[in-house]
């Protein structure tokens, strides 16, 4: 016990214990020490991570997240869609049908509106991963046509505007005005890959930049047919002024696409615009006064103009089997810069009536999409 007491000594008459000679080299020694300890601690703290850092090493995770998950297998596409779009036509005020004397106007090109009609639109494309691809597509709207047929006011009579309206026909009693139109469209593009997210939910996001060549091909035909005999089946005083249209449209086109797939849900959407040179032909119809004399009018004239198309498309798509799903959506369809049918009447009499061509009309086609698609 005394050996064990031998390193603390007791002051005498202080009632307590001393260091002994080690716990002083121990103090010593931790006051030798203190200086660097004080500097130490006189240094600032190391900063904490910024988010920038956080974000990195969250970037580092979803790069390993992204090779871990692939992208979806297919890298071909193919879709088909039944149309039913109608259909504005931008094709002026200008009357077809007035009253004789004081031509108050019956019947204006504008008049000549379509119901929704039928159409397809087809697409085929190929692509690879994280990196782009191509495609060609196609779509036509068919049948058409509008028709209006207008009698004569109470106590009066109609005809085609003057100065023609005099000589082709007058004092009719009815007439018939009516209007068809076919458009076709064909595409071919290539595109980039701008953007691709996915999610550990088995969702992605594709977002791609495309730009191609594009083609649209509108005809159409209008006439306008009198009848200065209404209701009598033996009365032949009938004549009629036939119009036709040919608009050949070729060009450039840029556009992107997005596409968010959430398990057997996504929704794909489109948005493209071409700036597009037309080649136009109007073609005039002899006409034969109702007394049976041809009139001497030019009969066709060519031109060409710059045009534009506006494409949107929005569909949402629900995944039947790993390849094939079953789409719905609706579309926008602007075209300008086309020679519409009823703008090429030419009332006039002089040395260029039936060789002027009106190439400012434009459509606005709208309405709803249903179909197919597959990808593999």
């Amino acid at each position: 016990m005394r050996g064990h007491r031998s390193s603390r000594l007791r002051q005498p008459g202080s009632g307590c214990y001393v260091p002994g000679p080690a716990l002083g080299w121990l103090i010593v020694a931790v006051i030798a020490l203190t200086p660097s300890a004080v500097a130490v601690r006189a240094e600032p703290l190391p900063a904490m991570p910024a988010f920038a850092d956080l974000s990195d090493a969250a970037s580092i995770t979803d790069v390993a997240f992204r090779n871990a998950v692939p992208f979806p297998a297919w890298t071909a596409y193919a879709l088909t869609d039944a149309l039913f779009w109608g259909r504005d036509n931008q094709a002026g005020h200008r009357p077809l049908l007035v009253t004789v004397g004081d031509e108050t106007p019956l019947l204006s090109a504008s008049d000549l509106q379509f119901p929704f009609s039928e159409g397809v639109r087809s697409f085929y494309g190929q692509r690879n991963p994280d990196a782009g691809g191509w495609e060609i597509g196609y779509f036509g709207v068919y049948g058409q046509s509008a028709s209006r047929t207008v009698a004569s006011p109470a106590g009066d009579f109609l005809q085609l505007p003057e100065p023609l309206g005099g000589v082709f026909t007058s004092e009719a009693d009815a007439a018939t005005v009516k209007y068809s139109s076919l458009v076709n469209s064909a595409e071919a593009n290539v595109f980039s890959t701008a953007t691709d997210w996915r999610d550990r939910c088995g969702g992605w996001l594709t977002v791609d930049w495309l730009a191609g060549f594009r083609y649209v091909g509108v005809e159409e035909q209008s006439s306008i047919a009198i009848d200065a005999c209404a209701g009598d089946p033996d009365c032949a005083d009938r004549v009629a002024y036939r119009v036709r249209s040919r608009n050949n449209m070729f060009g450039g086109q840029l556009g992107t696409r997005g596409r968010m797939t959430w398990r057997n849900w996504a929704v794909e959407g489109w948005a493209k615009a071409g700036l597009l040179g037309n080649a136009q032909k109007e073609i005039q119809s002899p006409l034969v006064t109702s007394s049976g004399a041809p009139l001497d009018r030019i009969r066709s004239a060519t031109g060409s103009e710059v045009g534009f198309i506006g494409d949107i498309n929005l569909s949402l798509v629900y995944r039947l089997t790993d390849v094939w799903g079953i789409r719905a959506g609706y579309n926008t369809v602007w075209i300008s810069g086309v020679a519409l049918a009823p703008n090429q009447f030419d009332f006039t009499l002089d040395e260029a009536a039936g060789g002027r061509l009106d190439p400012s009309g434009g459509m606005f086609l709208h309405g709803a999409n249903l179909g197919l698609e597959a990808r593999w």
